[in-house]
């Protein structure tokens, strides 16, 4: 019987400790895609000398989705025992990885779903984690900002995809049709946009932790893609307008651009002068100008 007992208790003592390994691999395998994805982003190499280990699977030339399909799995895994997990006072961080491992595959149900039991698990426990707290706010702006992002290229394949010139009665019902996703995907007077909810929500997420000068960072720059979106919808309604001869002869569709590239502008001002006090340099700092050189025209 006692040795029965003893290994019980050491089936048990493995048990948790497994659950906190398939946590922590997962927060090395969502760290290891971040770092990939953000070197892939703004142009640097990433080092892949060291083979990056989870579990025992070697991931050297690791892409960022490999990494994050990894840490989603073994954050599962590691959620399968919730209440050791809470006992060990980690949950609310495991639901929060869950939630950004899921967003990051486009998994923007489970995501949501995630970042709704992070808050509750924040809320119930003992130590504050503002960061993750943070986070899981955010989270609903980059799920908007994501969905946004796939209708902009969207839109742009299908009209690089024409193969014929509308006549001029086809060619404003399709602006009318234009405008109706622009205001879908982007902005709008109800404030219903994708992107416009993607910027408040954001907005929202910074007041959480405004003593965190790197999550400031990260939600501006993320704001910053998310108007390089706006942009880009921008320039493909305007090459249309050019296309059907609206540019200069249509004024209704003219002051209407006119109106939304003075919107757009505005806001880049206004996220852009919050960018530049955060970095070194400020706005001599190489991000900040990268992001100049993709966010103005």
């Amino acid at each position: 019987m006692k040795n029965y007992l003893l290994t019980l208790g050491i089936l048990v003592i493995i048990q948790g400790c497994a659950q906190l390994n398939y946590l922590d691999q997962a927060q090395n395998a969502f760290n290891q895609g971040a770092t990939l994805e953000s070197n892939r982003n703004f142009g640097e190499q990433p080092n892949l000398e060291q083979p990056f280990a989870a579990g025992s699977q070697a991931m050297s030339f690791a892409t960022p989705d490999l990494c994050y399909q990894l840490a989603y799995a073994q954050v599962n895994k590691a959620l399968e025992k919730e209440s050791k997990l809470k006992a060990d006072g980690v949950l609310a961080n495991a639901q929060a990885l869950r939630a950004l491992s899921a967003w990051k595959l486009g998994l923007y149900q489970q995501a949501s779903e995630s970042a709704l039991a992070a808050k509750i698990a924040l809320q119930d426990s003992d130590v504050a984690l503002p960061r993750e707290s943070a986070m899981m706010t955010a989270l609903e702006g980059l799920i908007q900002a994501d969905q946004a992002y796939a209708a902009v290229q969207k839109f742009k394949l299908e009209n690089q995809s024409r193969s014929t010139t509308p006549n001029a009665s086809e060619a404003l019902s399709m602006m009318e049709n234009v405008k109706k996703q622009y205001e879908e995907n982007i902005v709008n007077f109800s404030g219903t946009g994708r992107i416009e909810k993607s910027l408040a929500v954001l907005d929202q997420a910074k007041k959480e932790i405004p003593e965190r000068a790197d999550i400031q960072t990260y939600f501006i720059m993320s704001q910053l893609a998310a108007l390089k979106s706006w942009l880009d919808n921008l320039d493909q309604i305007y090459s249309l307008l050019k296309t059907f001869g609206f540019a200069n002869t249509n004024n209704d569709l003219k002051r209407w651009f006119d109106q939304e590239n003075e919107r757009y502008a505005q806001k880049r001002n206004q996220y852009m002068a919050q960018l530049a006090p955060l970095l070194p340099q400020q706005k001599e700092n190489v991000l900040y100008k990268r992001w100049e050189e993709w966010l103005y025209n």
